[in-house]
């Protein structure tokens, strides 16, 4: 249960993701999409502690970061990372225009950032837990993009019906544009716009490789998956 209840405000952007998590800035909602995106997450919670910390003054303060990621312990490829506790900021240099950015920008003391976050540090590592700190750069990209595009194909139930055809398709032939695949496994372009979600299931839980880290579109390669 959340250690801190996020209340509507007139100067920020609250709201709640599918999943019930709620976030209380544009910024946690974005990095709220890359976990629900991320097949290596099991489950994330929002506000999930209070810590107490020592201002400048010596003063007892509290803070509670902004969300606990766990990672799927049956997978090989993480069942050894610990949880994640975070906290979501914007960029220290704050000048730069984003379309999602609450104006007038909040400002930050960073020195008593650096504080709460070394008593974040602490307490994570005292519950096997590790911290760190997400910059809007680290989570305002191009993956972004593609995530959100993505993740409606990923969470909704879809036909199944095109997956085989564009599994063997890659198999068969290698590499290939999206057009090109899509095109491959339809024989008309009334069934070429019925592939296209199952070609975005396929990309969005990584049954084959597309590089995300550029704008998805219909010229990205697709490739088979090594794990196949």
């Amino acid at each position: 249960m959340p250690t801190r209840r996020i209340t509507r405000s007139p100067v920020k952007v609250t709201g709640t993701v599918p999943d019930g998590q709620e976030f209380e800035s544009t910024l946690e909602e974005d990095f709220f999409v890359l976990l629900r995106f991320n097949r290596l997450v099991a489950s994330f919670e929002a506000q999930p502690v209070t810590i107490e910390w020592r201002d400048a003054a010596k003063k007892i303060r509290t803070y509670t970061p902004d969300v606990l990621v766990r990672y799927k312990t049956e997978l090989a490829e993480c069942a050894k990372w610990p949880p994640l506790l975070c906290e979501v900021k914007p960029d220290l240099n704050d000048t730069t225009e984003s379309p999602r950015r609450r104006k007038p920008p909040r400002t930050e003391n960073e020195s008593e950032n650096e504080l709460k976050w070394k008593a974040a540090e602490r307490y994570a590592v005292k519950h096997g837990w590790e911290f760190k700190v997400f910059r809007e750069s680290d989570i305002r990209t191009s993956y972004l993009d593609n995530a959100r595009f993505l993740l409606r194909y990923l969470e909704r139930r879809s036909n199944t019906k095109y997956e085989a055809d564009l599994l063997a398709i890659l198999a068969e032939r290698g590499s290939m544009t999206l057009a090109t695949w899509a095109e491959a496994a339809s024989h008309s372009s009334e069934e070429r716009a019925l592939v296209f979600p199952t070609c975005y299931r396929l990309i969005a839980s990584q049954q084959v490789n597309v590089d995300l880290s550029n704008v998805l579109t219909l010229d990205s390669i697709v490739k088979e998956s090594t794990d196949a």
